[in-house]
């Protein structure tokens, strides 16, 4: 997947205009105001303020809800979030299977080709993935 290296303001006006997401949503993501948003979309504000970890995470951020969003496919990222549940839980993709009212060979199969597996199937695996995904990241201890 190739980025393209922008300016971060650009790519936040981008978030804001056609996307329709709202300074306060994305305050709600980033930890900065919504005044902060709008005044570094629009106006000659710089994030030097902050310390550079929060400056780099507001800026993947930002790269994430726009080129990100635009450049993968919603297979590749239920793709990516089972990736993550194997590597990080240790989720198998016989458990994910399960869960998902498939079979194991199927969701391996859609693993290496995402044509393989029918969209009503697609559908089950991306809901059972994401809700795992949100209750082991918002439950698990630290």
């Amino acid at each position: 997947m190739d980025f393209i290296v922008r300016d971060p303001k650009e790519d936040l006006k981008k978030i804001l205009e056609k996307y329709k997401m709202s300074p306060k949503t994305f305050w709600l993501i980033s930890g900065m105001n919504e005044d902060e948003v709008l005044d570094y979309a629009y106006e000659n504000f710089t994030l030097s303020n902050l310390p550079l970890e929060k400056e780099l995470l507001i800026d993947t951020f930002i790269g994430l809800l726009s080129d990100g969003m635009e450049l993968v496919t919603a297979d590749e990222r239920v793709k990516a979030i089972i990736e993550h549940l194997n590597t990080r839980f240790k989720i198998s993709n016989e458990t994910l299977a399960l869960y998902s009212h498939i079979q194991e060979k199927e969701l391996n199969d859609f693993i290496n080709d995402s044509n393989t597996l029918s969209y009503e199937k697609r559908y089950r695996l991306a809901a059972v993935v994401l809700f795992l995904d949100t209750i082991t990241t918002r439950y698990t201890p630290e």
